[in-house]
């Protein structure tokens, strides 16, 4: 579903303009930067991002903002449903000038939903009132830190603080499942219900995001790919030039040349 707001005045009058859309597992998609800026939010699953302003592995508890003239790649972990609101920075005050991931408050995850579904028939005044509260929560929330989606079942619990304290440990669901002696199917239901994707797109969501963290910090990448798991660093190099595009040792050294 796609809604621009006033596009009948050409694209330097366009308020906002809002995308709906659901991807299968590793769809690719590259966004050559456009005038408007964008705030991508995935309802269910996570999106690797390569940019020329920083790389995420976006989860559905947070929210990235692409700054204008912005060129960039995603790539779906999972079954996702992204939706995403595009913003002119001529007529937005406050927004960030340069690409970040936020954390998304549940009351950010409604505003920028309702936003993205809006219809040709609501008024700019509407549109603004939604796009002002945006950014107030925004600015008044402690959205500038990103986390990952906190679980509430305490099977989860236990499972994501698990893995969370020891990326390398290979233990499979249908271990935990019997570890917790229950079916691996309402384990994997919960997972997709609570968090959005499966049992292993969180696990490897998770690997990702430490993995570029520590490359950004500094830690070789054979050190890297022995903390997560990997049995040689050749197979955690494929996973990662898999996913976002380029070997550990192009990314921390683009990283460190930023």
């Amino acid at each position: 579903m796609t809604s621009l707001i006033d596009y009948k005045a050409g694209p330097e009058k366009v308020l906002v303009g809002g995308l709906c859309r659901d991807f299968t597992d590793s769809t690719l998609i590259t966004g050559n930067g456009h005038s408007m800026g964008a705030l991508m939010l995935p309802v269910s699953g996570a999106v690797v991002v390569s940019s020329s302003q920083g790389h995420w592995v976006v989860g559905t508890g947070n929210v990235l903002w692409i700054a204008p003239y912005t060129a960039y790649k995603l790539r779906m972990l999972g079954k996702v449903r992204l939706r995403s609101l595009y913003l002119n920075p001529h007529y937005i005050e406050g927004a960030p000038e340069r690409s970040a991931m936020l954390a998304a408050t549940p009351l950010i995850r409604e505003l920028i939903c309702e936003a993205a579904m809006a219809s040709d028939r609501q008024t700019d005044r509407r549109t603004r009132s939604l796009i002002a509260a945006l950014l107030e929560e925004f600015r008044y929330s402690s959205a500038g830190m990103a986390k990952f989606r906190a679980p509430r079942d305490p099977r989860l619990v236990r499972i994501c603080t698990h893995i969370q304290q020891h990326l390398d440990d290979p233990k499979t669901l249908q271990e935990w499942a019997f570890e917790l002696r229950c079916d691996p199917r309402t384990l994997h239901r919960l997972f997709v219900q609570e968090l959005g994707m499966s049992f292993i797109q969180w696990r490897l969501h998770i690997r990702l995001q430490t993995a570029m963290e520590w490359l950004l910090a500094g830690k070789p990448v054979f050190d890297v790919a022995f903390d997560l798991g990997y049995q040689n660093q050749s197979a955690f190099t494929t996973m990662f030039r898999r996913n976002l595009g380029m070997a550990p040792t192009e990314f921390a050294r683009a990283s460190q040349g930023a």
